[in-house]
This record gives C-alpha cells, structure tokens and sequence, in this order.
C-alpha cells in the first residue's frame, strides 16, 4: 500500500467523483481509477460504490477513509517539523499565582498565541510564599502575586536578596467579595465589623499572611474573625462563598471576573491600605517565548483594570 494510494482515495470522497478529484489533483482520469482499483486488490475488498451521481463508500471503504486520514494528518505533522527550530516544536509555561482569579481565558490566549507543535502550560495556584519559592527555584518561570503594603515592603527586601525581578502592574484599593444574594450585598461599601457573622475564607497561612495579622482595619484585625475556612483551590473558594454566609478578601482585578459567578464586590469603608498587583521573574533571566507571550497577555488583560 503507497501512500499516494490513501491521498488519491481520500479526495475522491472529499470531491465527490473520481473526475473532479483528478482534475483538482492534476493527474489523468484514468491513471486515478487505476490507483483506486489497486488500493482495492491490495485490501481485498471494493471500497467504492459507483454510480451516474458519484461515489460513495462501502462499510470497508469508509474505514479505509478515516484510517487514512489519519494516517496523512501524522504525515503531514512530521512534515512540519523538518522547517522548525527546537523552540518551535516544543514550549513550556510555568506560572504561580497567588491571591487572584485568572481569567479563565488567559490560558487559551497564550496556548493561540504559541506556534509551537507541542505545547505543555501548567498553571500552579498556592500561597505568596511558595509562589516567590517557584521562581526563585526555577519551578515556575513566572509568578503572580497581589500584595498589600506592608506586605510589599517586606517583599522588595527578600527579592533583592534573592534576585527576584519584580513589576509593580497597578494598585488598588481592598475589597470584600460575598455571594451577591447576601443581604449585606445590596450595599457598595463594607466595614470588617459588619462581617463578624460571617465565614472568612481564605489560602493557606504563609510568611506574608502572617504579616496582615498584625494589622489593623477597621478597629479590626483578621485574627478577630472566629469563624475561618482555609482552601487552597481558587474555584473550591469560590463555588463555597457563592452558596454560604461568607466572604473572601480580595481586590479590583477580581471584581469584573466575579460579577459572572453571581458574586458582589464591596469596597473596605475607611481604610487606605492598598493592594497591588506584582509580576515578578528571576533577575537576568531571559525569558521563553511562551512567558513573554504570558506577560503581554497579563498586561493587555489587567494593567488597564
């Protein structure tokens, strides 16, 4: 079996007829019906059904068509590759992020963006910490975090220390994310004490969520909550917030995001702590064309935010 034989069979289906297959292929009529006829001798049984309108397959034909197909499509990959560079063939992205909501289409934008014929993309969402721990040891190539102030004064020192490369994309003010049917959610504003009743959720404890423990909101500090539930899933959070008496601490590149999954955003009544939004990449890194490629797309997502 020759592989012309396949390509030859499988445009006379995706034509119609053997006629106007030859005429879009260039090869005489004849010379066709031979190659179908031989492909037929060589499988042992009639693959096509001829008649005054066209063809069409038998049940043998119909499987010969779609195993060939595939067989040309491999064929067609492998032949692709003979013009591309390493690069091309292969591209990884590693990102961690913490304390924030991607949108779930920033990952299909990139994976658009990628020319390459094999594409692996992991997104890890964990803890500040482990997120600064993943760049630092080359587990991630990029990280996202959201830092309030007095955590970003900390943050600075530790990179520079560690040759963290950080951009500072925006800053922004606190606000408290609840399920919209809440009855505290009719309002725009909140203060920490209107949310002593409900259930504070948030990621697991690290170095910098310790830090917020000593400050204060509100006449409030977060230890004041008595009723905490600690996750690590984004979307577990979210889908728990959305059904219960709770609330998440968060910021404005989550807001937009949110208002789809039924969820208000209030703004933190009475404070000037601000939050802001850190790409951060380790220093003289030269970056993979899949992480540039990330990072103009986090750019034209949230820096306008």
């Amino acid at each position: 079996m020759k592989i012309v034989q396949l390509k030859y069979f499988i445009a006379v289906i995706d034509y119609g007829s053997i006629n106007k297959a030859a005429e879009r292929l260039y090869v005489s009529q004849p010379s066709l019906s031979r190659s179908i006829q031989a492909l037929e001798n060589e499988i042992g049984k009639p693959l096509l059904i001829r008649s005054n309108h066209g063809v069409s397959m038998t049940p043998t034909g119909r499987l010969v068509y779609y195993y060939g197909q595939s067989i040309i499509n491999e064929l067609n990959t492998l032949e692709r590759l003979k013009g591309l560079d390493e690069k091309s063939i292969y591209s990884k992205l590693s990102v961690s992020s913490s304390s924030i909501f991607l949108k779930d289409d920033l990952v299909l934008k990139c994976y658009e963006k990628l020319i390459s014929s094999e594409t692996e993309i992991q997104m890890i969402e964990t803890t500040t910490e482990e997120v600064f721990e993943n760049v630092e040891n080359s587990k991630s190539e990029v990280g996202i975090v959201i830092l309030n102030d007095m955590q970003l004064i900390i943050f600075k020192k530790m990179a520079e220390i560690k040759e963290i490369e950080y951009e500072v994309l925006g800053s922004g003010p606190i606000y408290i994310h609840m399920n919209e049917e809440d009855p505290l959610a009719k309002n725009d504003t909140i203060r920490f004490s209107d949310l002593i009743d409900r259930t504070f959720i948030h990621l697991p404890n690290d170095f910098f969520s310790d830090i917020n423990k000593s400050i204060n909101i509100n006449g409030m500090q977060l230890s004041t909550f008595p009723k905490v539930l600690i996750m690590r899933n984004y979307h577990a959070m979210l889908s728990i917030a959305k059904h219960t008496s709770s609330f998440l601490i968060g910021h404005k590149w989550q807001v937009e995001e949110l208002k789809h999954s039924h969820m208000k955003s209030l703004l933190l009544k009475d404070n000037d702590l601000q939050k802001h939004f850190i790409i951060i990449k380790r220093k003289n890194h030269v970056l993979s064309s899949a992480g540039r490629i990330f990072i103009d797309i986090i750019h034209d997502t949230y820096k306008q935010v």
